[in-house]
């Protein structure tokens, strides 16, 4: 799978720093809208690698390589999770240390778990549509259901004078359903995305 993560690395390295760039801005505003989408955000980085290699049409020549069909829809996972992860950890991080200086930054630790949560069921529901579809089909969803929820938390944000404290009095109680929803999309999206993968072979 190294190889594979490797692989998809050459692919998103000239576009990485855009994305880079775009992480760093979003995470040091105190806005929930833009904190949640530098975590959730992560989630559409594998449709660019998976976009490359259906019009490269490389699963046919990964087939001829020692690589199961598990490990290649795997990798596909292991690439969203890494980028959520990613944003999720820059998020915090800036967040904590711009709040020693500014109070307003403070981050609680429900926020990073929450976006974390949501990037990982929206990854859960992109791969699959993707492999079933075809990534520009499946795209116009993908963007759709982003920005419902993203755009979601920017009218609580507008609506609400202290967004954060109504938003972790409610997920204080919603997050623990919310961690359960988040291994049961990942577990059923897993062997779904493989089967999708197995028909189009």
């Amino acid at each position: 799978m190294k190889a594979l993560l490797l692989k998809d690395w050459y692919i998103l390295r000239k576009q990485l720093w855009v994305w880079f760039v775009l992480l760093f801005i979003w995470s040091v505003v105190p806005t929930l809208y833009l904190n949640l989408m530098a975590v959730v955000y992560g989630a559409m980085i594998p449709y660019s690698v998976m976009a490359y290699d259906q019009r490269s049409r490389w699963d046919s020549f990964a087939r001829m390589l020692p690589y199961s069909d598990r490990t290649v829809v795997l990798s596909r996972y292991a690439l969203g999770w890494l980028c959520i992860a990613a944003g999720g950890a820059v998020m915090l991080t800036l967040q904590s240390v711009l709040s020693l200086f500014f109070p307003r930054f403070d981050c609680p630790l429900w926020l990073p778990l929450t976006a974390l949560c949501v990037g990982l069921v929206l990854l859960d529901i992109n791969i699959p549509l993707m492999l079933r579809f075809g990534t520009e089909k499946a795209r116009w969803i993908t963007f759709l259901m982003t920005f419902l929820i993203c755009a979601s938390v920017g009218a609580l944000s507008g609506l609400v004078n202290d967004a954060k404290a109504v938003a972790a009095a409610v997920l204080s109680l919603a997050l623990p359903g919310l961690l359960a929803l988040t291994i049961i999309a990942t577990a059923v999206s897993i062997p779904l995305s493989l089967k999708f993968y197995r028909e189009n072979r």
